[in-house]
């Protein structure tokens, strides 16, 4: 089987097909303090199971309905979370070398992608300004926008 990998700054993206899921996604994150998100899916929307597989995170769901804000703090002994479809779904690693996964049900379709900027939400950038003090802060221009 032939995996593509997407490579940045901040790590390499790979999906791969599992039955039972639409997608799975392998996510490596090189460096401390990286963070991913805050994504959700409209049409189709999607639901996400996801595992910290090496390294730790603080993982964050945001009720779209509620606008509540719940942390987790993941490592590799750390059972999978369920992420429902009604959430936006990101995280901060904690170690380098962080490898973390998602099973996915719902096709990815990027024309219904959504990015929550995350220091909008004060419970959000708070924890992450707490968690990362005056260090350098890995974090892609796409979810710096929210786009």
């Amino acid at each position: 089987m032939s995996i593509k990998q997407f490579k940045d700054s901040r790590g390499i993206f790979m999906p791969y097909d599992v039955k039972g899921w639409d997608q799975v996604n392998i996510v490596t994150n090189e460096k401390a303090y990286t963070f991913r998100g805050m994504h959700w899916q409209t049409n189709p929307a999607q639901i996400k199971c996801v595992k910290v597989i090496q390294g730790s995170v603080i993982d964050f769901l945001y009720n779209l309905k509620t606008l509540e804000v719940e942390f987790y703090n993941l490592d590799s002994s750390s059972e999978p979370l369920m992420v429902g479809e009604d959430y936006a779904h990101g995280y901060l690693t904690l170690e380098p070398n962080t490898i973390f996964t998602y099973l996915v049900k719902g096709e990815y379709n990027p024309d219904s992608e959504h990015s929550l900027v995350w220091d909008k939400d004060k419970k959000i950038r708070d924890m992450i300004n707490i968690i990362i003090g005056n260090k350098e802060l890995t974090i892609s221009d796409k979810d710096k926008l929210g786009k």
